[in-house]
């Protein structure tokens, strides 16, 4: 991929994140509690920021190509900002948000980071990224179906394409550049 296009895919990424974002600020305050699904939610996109910001780092330093590089940047720059976007969110509901991945997120990438450096990597850090993703946009699409505090089922709503644009850029374990911005 050339270099031009790494920009266009970064403010691509970028406004993705800060252009669906005001909803959030937004929200009813008065709105229904927060159930404890919400609240579980809320912390599992807690630790899939901070899982995804650390594989978007890893990738950066150790993909054999520029693709996969760029997509960790992309996955590194959107976490954070949806990391960022989820801690207003945490904070009304009392919940906790970790600050780094979990053991069992760190065992589980461990065999993608033993191979840093070779296309093997590249090759196991796309499926990682696919599956999860996926894994994600389902979650993303239950809370916003059945959540019962406006936060965060605006917040949901926010990540959704995000983590869409994610997926698309990872789809069957193949580097892709995402679509174009509608």
């Amino acid at each position: 991929m050339k270099h031009g296009n790494r920009s266009v895919l970064v403010a691509l990424a970028a406004v993705s994140v800060v252009g669906v974002s005001a909803g959030i600020a937004s929200a009813d305050s008065a709105a229904p509690p927060a159930t404890r699904s919400d609240k579980s939610f809320v912390e599992f996109m807690g630790n899939v920021n901070v899982s995804e910001i650390a594989a978007g780092a890893n990738a950066q330093q150790n993909a054999t190509t520029e693709c996969v590089q760029q997509a960790g940047h992309v996955l590194h720059a959107n976490h954070t900002q949806l990391e960022t976007k989820l801690e207003p969110v945490a904070a009304s509901l009392g919940v906790h948000l970790p600050n780094g991945p979990t053991k069992a997120d760190q065992a589980m990438f461990a065999p993608v980071a033993d191979k840093a450096h070779t296309p093997a990597y590249d090759t196991a850090w796309l499926n990682m990224m696919f599956k999860g993703h996926k894994a994600v946009l389902a979650k993303i699409d239950q809370e916003i179906a059945n959540a019962q505090n406006s936060q965060v089922k605006a917040y949901a709503e926010m990540a959704r394409p995000v983590i869409q644009a994610h997926l698309n850029m990872v789809y069957g374990g193949q580097c892709h550049t995402p679509p174009p911005a509608r």
